[in-house]
């Protein structure tokens, strides 16, 4: 059940995430991120978990990246990004736990907490555009204009 979900979650983002990085990567590098408010605790904790298992299934399932990108090579070069995603992701997520933990909260609270916050995102509904803003919001979350 935890492979089909993560697959789905994989799919979702991938399929929608990369095209649009990589067709808007000269774009970002002019234009900053617009500010938004800081990440809460249980923001910081989906956006961990879904970084983290989206690096994950590729890693365990390399075809999957060949499978979604359809031969666009611009799609099959974003794979190092997700690798590092992936990386900062794990980062964000033992920092969101060390704090939960600190608070008193199990391990299980915390992993719940986070993909509820990540569920109620995807359930705003709008398909492509809404994982896209998931997506787009997690890297800023990430990885935070100074």
């Amino acid at each position: 059940m935890k492979t089909i979900v993560s697959a789905i979650l994989v799919a979702v983002a991938f399929g929608a995430a990369a095209p649009a990085v990589a067709a808007s990567a000269v774009k970002s590098a002019t234009k900053p991120v617009a500010q938004t408010a800081p990440a809460g605790l249980d923001e910081r904790l989906g956006c961990g978990v879904m970084l983290v298992t989206i690096d994950e299934v590729l890693q365990r399932n390399p075809d999957l990246a060949t499978k979604f990108s359809k031969g666009d090579s611009s799609s099959a070069a974003m794979m190092p990004m997700f690798r590092m995603l992936g990386a900062s992701g794990e980062i964000l997520l033992d920092k969101a736990y060390a704090e939960g933990l600190a608070q008193g909260q199990t391990p299980t609270v915390l992993y719940r907490r986070g993909v509820a916050n990540l569920s109620a995102n995807f359930a705003a509904g709008g398909g492509k555009e809404q994982a896209m803003a998931v997506f787009t919001r997690c890297m800023a979350v990430v990885a935070p204009a100074s």
